[in-house]
């Protein structure tokens, strides 16, 4: 799933090789996705007392299930609604590809995305008739499923202010808790269904931040404690607000820590690391330099591996880049070396946040053109995303050659206030924009 530059981040499993992993009470049920995509699964069982699950049969237990039986039926019902928000995840990420974005209902997938709007029916709903009500109902077609993300006011706005979004909101969410947090709910299921961010299913009882105790109090990831303020906790009406999105603007007071590199370089600065002479980041400022209102130790290259022969013998990622601190911001001075075409928001690689115990992973992306764009700036170049910055522009000897600059650029990254950061991965894509790093911060 390519997402946009600084939307919600997604969370990897640890574990778990099957349809459905076996768990016991004190786990969430994690459903892998196709095995196209990537598997997730995260989650703690900590509001039901018992769970059971038959491993890798792709079916929901029942006890005593007795064919025709009401329970048969319900485990039936599942299961079909299991594989109705697999085909629904699968349509967002599609739509998120093309309109880099998520949409404002689950009906704007159809019929581009979704060639069947019974899809967005449960079989509960089938037989019995019901869907969600508003204000959550979709607005343009029958639906039984609540899309989270959706623009409906998420309470009542206080004076002057204009009302924060569902969808702000299950970022801020996704800020503090990852991407566990869900994007579409089945309400018609006891216990609810939830397809999380990441593309897990679970079930959870009707309040779902119940199950996520052991990490964040429930009341942390209300509406009232994420806004402030005396905020309803329902929606009352729907809208067209669009959040702002989390990409950070970086305010220069705040004091930056840089991360240690030194055992992750490739290339020293004065090397001239794709093997033309004179293609070097000599130029470039070294120690402790204050770079777009971020302070970063800038000593040397790590580069990683990309389709070019050039860059074919260096390596495909850089893992445990060590961190051990608690952390609001990430930011990454870095840009990309490029040997053929490349598409505009192509995902190039990405850096992989692991926090403490190893319980999850953050993956947070580099898009081509919306984090990075080919460190010499091209003749045809297109304009450039809005968020792109460039943290610092010279010259070296081959691009003064052609009159063009070198660049690198600074993405920022908002986590959430206190999150604990144990290490980094750097990863690449190995396509023909190859990512290298100079430089991490964080606050």
């Amino acid at each position: 799933m390519p997402l946009p530059q600084g939307k919600p981040f997604a969370l990897t499993p640890k574990r778990g090789n099957g349809e459905i992993v076996s768990v016991d009470r004190s786990e969430v049920m994690t459903i892998r996705k196709r095995s196209c995509m990537r598997a997730w699964s995260l989650g703690l069982w900590l509001a039901i007392a018992a769970l059971r699950i038959v491993p890798g049969s792709g079916a929901i237990a029942a006890q005593n299930q007795a064919p025709g039986s009401p329970a048969a039926e319900a485990a039936e019902d599942k299961e079909a609604c299991i594989r109705n928000l697999k085909v629904i995840y699968d349509a967002i990420q599609a739509y998120q590809f093309d309109h880099k974005d998520l949409p404002n209902w689950l009906s704007d997938l159809v019929p581009d995305y979704l060639s069947d709007a019974n899809v967005l029916i449960c079989p509960v709903c089938r037989r019995t008739g019901r869907t969600e009500q508003p204000p959550l109902a979709d607005p343009k077609l029958a639906c039984s499923y609540v899309f989270e993300f959706c623009p409906v006011p998420a309470g009542a706005a206080r004076s002057g202010e204009a009302p924060h979004t569902r969808r702000e909101w299950k970022r801020r969410q996704m800020g503090l808790l990852g991407s566990v947090v869900p994007m579409v709910r089945c309400r018609f299921h006891d216990p609810v269904l939830n397809l999380a961010f990441n593309g897990s299913i679970y079930e959870s009882p009707m309040q779902w931040e119940l199950l996520f105790t052991n990490r964040i109090r429930a009341a942390e990831l209300s509406i009232r404690a994420i806004f402030g303020g005396d905020i309803a906790e329902e929606p009352v009406a729907p809208s067209t607000n669009t959040p702002a999105p989390e990409l950070v603007r970086h305010d220069p007071s705040t004091v930056s820590h840089p991360v240690d590199l030194s055992r992750f370089y490739t290339s020293n600065l004065a090397q001239a690391w794709q093997g033309k002479p004179g293609d070097d980041l000599a130029a470039l400022p070294k120690g402790l330099q204050h770079l777009g209102g971020v302070d970063f130790d800038i000593r040397g290259i790590v580069q990683l591996k990309g389709q070019s022969p050039a860059l074919s013998a260096f390596p495909a990622s850089a893992k445990g880049i060590p961190v051990h601190q608690r952390c609001q911001h990430l930011y990454f001075l870095h840009a990309a070396c490029v040997s053929g075409k490349v598409e505009d928001g192509e995902q190039i690689g990405s850096y992989v946040v692991h926090l403490p115990n190893d319980q999850m992973t953050l993956d947070i992306p580099i898009y081509y053109g919306r984090s990075v764009l080919n460190w010499h700036q091209e003749k045809a170049e297109s304009t450039p995303d809005k968020d792109l910055k460039v943290a610092w522009s010279g010259q070296n000897a081959l691009s003064a050659r052609g009159d063009r600059p070198i660049r690198l650029f600074m993405t920022a990254w908002n986590l959430a206030p206190g999150v604990e950061v144990d290490s980094l991965d750097f990863v690449s894509a190995e396509r023909n924009a190859a990512p290298f790093l100079v430089a991490i911060s964080f606050d």
